[in-house]
């Protein structure tokens, strides 16, 4: 169990007092300090988030955790978060917000009466670390909200309402163009048919910054449940809203398939439960239906793991069958023509393993990222291909020295 030294006491989290321990120490302004290692200080700050304390590493600090620490993370250059902190996403540790800056827009002007900006998370001119594109920032927010992270008790545990409640949790510190980005994101809850008339007095509650003003723009981030012919076009019908279609039209809808013909392909053939994650800019018009501005899908496992091609779902599928630890690496802006770790293995000793897909042909400019990547001191490394194994699972170091010893940072 994670483990904390707190007000001159050693308590583990979940621990009777902890809370009130961890409160204390957020009044008298005292830091906390985690104990996933014994020879070194690894301090974190305390945060105040609606009504409850969040413990939170400094920036920089992840890959000094131990690899089975909650709150390590592999350095962050090894994923596409590395081209993005401290620009599109800005942590401010005095008052625990991060700040997030958008390159797709909240309100509507005169240029979007209509959806013409279909989407904005292609690798082109616009993608790069200053804004979040929209598939940026469902991967910012998976990430956030630990959705990457897998060891084997989670298996069977994990559904939507857990995903929606993490996802939520992850958005409540964040804030966008000085809004709370939990007022603007919309998460569908469970649908129960004994619970309807409830479900919907809450959805109308969530979606009254949309209905309140017709030129404000509100975020989605729900599963695919399937996509339709519609009249005019095409609906994408989302799980958990059965009389809420998002419609497309005959443009939009042949855009749609085009640029994600590839996540469509993949979801159409997971045989093992898989699910089809979207997110999107919309409105609310007049009719009550909601209008889509721009969108990006993402295909998952049926761990809720993300993938991004048949390989990497094979490397994905292949870790959690053999009950590994280990966190999903996220591209946020960056184009499929860079490397990522696609995963780092937590459970390889005192270093984890980052593995990064190998390519079959080789590509000089991709091969030569790759072995800059591979050079990251304080993790090892290894490529994966179908086929070959993995590193092995190794026990934790079990050295340990008093907390007061630890050494200043």
């Amino acid at each position: 169990m994670q483990r904390y030294y707190v007000l001159d006491r050693e308590i583990a989290a979940g621990e009777d007092g902890f809370e009130a321990m961890v409160a204390r120490a957020y009044t008298l302004k005292q830091a906390v300090r985690c104990l996933c290692r014994r020879d070194i200080a690894l301090d974190l700050y305390i945060s105040h988030r609606h009504g409850g304390h969040v413990l939170s590493r400094w920036p920089g600090t992840g890959p000094r955790h131990a690899p089975h620490c909650d709150h390590y993370e592999a350095p962050d250059h090894l994923t596409g978060l590395g081209q993005v902190l401290g620009s599109a996403i800005v942590d401010d540790i005095d008052n625990g917000v991060t700040t997030l800056k958008f390159g797709f827009p909240l309100s509507k002007g005169p240029a979007r009466a209509a959806p013409a900006s279909f989407t904005n998370d292609k690798p082109d001119v616009k993608a790069t670390g200053q804004r979040l594109t929209m598939r940026g920032m469902l991967h910012f927010l998976w990430d956030r909200a630990q959705l990457t992270h897998w060891h084997p008790r989670m298996a069977g545990k994990r559904n939507w309402y857990i995903v929606r409640r993490q996802l939520l949790n992850a958005a409540l510190g964040c804030k966008v163009r000085g809004d709370a980005l939990a007022q603007r994101l919309f998460i569908p809850e469970p649908f129960r048919l004994d619970d309807q008339n409830a479900i919907e007095g809450r959805r109308a509650a969530e979606l009254s910054v949309a209905r309140s003003a017709p030129d404000r723009i509100m975020l989605l981030i729900g599963e695919v449940r399937s996509i339709e012919g519609a009249r005019y076009g095409e609906k994408i019908l989302v799980r958990h809203l059965p009389d809420w279609p998002f419609l497309m039209d005959a443009d939009m809808a042949r855009r749609f398939h085009k640029r994600f013909a590839a996540e469509e392909e993949l979801w159409r053939s997971d045989d093992r439960d898989g699910h089809l994650i979207i997110a999107a800019s919309f409105s609310i018009g007049t009719s009550g239906l909601a209008q889509i501005y721009e969108m990006s899908v993402m295909p998952v496992t049926r761990e809720w793991m993300p993938y991004e091609g048949l390989e990497e779902r094979s490397l994905v599928t292949q870790a959690v069958d053999q009950r590994r630890h280990f966190v999903k690496g996220m591209r946020v802006n960056l184009g499929l023509e860079a490397p990522i770790a696609s995963l780092t293995l937590t459970d390889t000793g005192a270093e984890a393993t980052a593995v990064y897909l190998a390519h079959n042909l080789p590509e000089p400019r991709y091969d030569e990222a790759l072995q800059q990547l591979m050079r990251t001191r304080g993790v090892e490394h290894m490529t994966w291909r179908p086929g070959s194994g993995l590193q092995p699972a190794r026990a934790r170091s079990t050295a340990i020295i008093a907390p007061g010893s630890a050494t200043a940072q």
